[in-house]
């Protein structure tokens, strides 16, 4: 990697993997301190590029033309000059799952997909996000993105690349453990309020913390990243979207496949047939986020 060089004309050259650790260093360094909303915007932006360039590294590993959009239609000669149309993120998970078999756990996929939003509601119309949010899920896009570069990266890495790669995933992980201690306490502050409401608490889609009361007066917030949601039966659809990472489509107007019914409790379109709770995680919870019923199944 190449930034000047003596008595030359300065000149970049960043690989695809030196790109995506530093990409992922400049993350961290945005999200270090107390980060202002500039910082909050670029660490968006060089997380998504990063999760997209390592991503795709690992396809260049299998075969060069597996980072066209279009594989059958590859050119070597546009390749080589980067004359082309790549893949998205999405199509890249979806390769390295069915074409090289890389089995990536459900959790940070979403993840990753919920930050491409974040990402492409930023460079068009603008994102309203709080700083606790983003802290929170970059920590885990970094947890993932850093094991994913140690299982299935390194192994296939020489020379530069493989310097780059393991020195970058010790000194970023080094200090993601900061990033963890900050989560960590603000977790340890509110977990006592949220103690008395496990069975009504679920997590918050922005921040991905089990951190909000549903079933209260007034609207629903997050007390880990204080997002406001201000309709129950719009935040039951925007849960069902990120967290649950189920999207509308049609056949969900049939009741058995989509996770969204009337309560028969308070009448609203808020019973998530599939939340998990505080008092329950790891299992599905009918539970009515505007009243806070929960259903017992008979």
């Amino acid at each position: 990697m190449t930034e000047t060089s003596s008595g030359e004309r300065p000149h970049v050259d960043y690989p695809p993997v030196p790109n995506g650790m530093d990409y992922l260093d400049s993350v961290v360094d945005h999200l270090s301190g107390e980060p202002k909303p500039r910082d909050l915007k670029y660490a968006v932006l060089h997380l998504q590029a990063a999760a997209e360039v390592l991503l795709k590294a690992r396809l260049l590993q299998e075969h060069w033309s597996l980072v066209f959009r279009d594989p059958g239609r590859a050119d070597r000669s546009r390749f080589e000059t980067g004359d082309f149309e790549s893949c998205g993120t999405a199509e890249a998970i979806t390769r390295l799952r069915n074409i090289i078999g890389i089995d990536l756990p459900k959790g940070p996929v979403d993840e990753i997909n919920q930050l491409a939003k974040w990402r492409n509601a930023l460079q068009h119309y603008g994102l309203t996000a709080p700083a606790s949010a983003v802290g929170s899920r970059a920590a885990r896009i970094l947890d993932f993105l850093l094991l994913f570069i140690t299982e299935h990266l390194l192994p296939g890495l020489d020379g530069e690349d493989a310097m780059y790669a393991g020195e970058g995933e010790y000194h970023i992980r080094a200090r993601l453990t900061d990033m963890r201690a900050v989560i960590k306490a603000r977790l340890d502050r509110i977990r006592p309020l949220l103690a008395s409401d496990a069975e009504r608490t679920v997590k918050c889609p922005e921040c991905g913390q089990l951190a909000v009361v549903v079933g209260s007066r007034g609207p629903l917030h997050c007390r880990f990243c204080r997002e406001v949601f201000t309709r129950a039966v719009s935040f039951a659809e925007f849960y069902v979207g990120v967290t649950l990472g189920k999207e509308w489509e049609p056949g969900y107007e049939d009741p058995a496949t989509w996770p969204v019914e009337q309560c028969p409790t308070c009448g609203e379109p808020a019973l998530v047939l599939e939340a998990e709770t505080g008092a329950a995680p790891g299992r599905h919870t009918p539970l009515c986020f505007n009243c806070g019923n929960v259903l017992v199944n008979e």
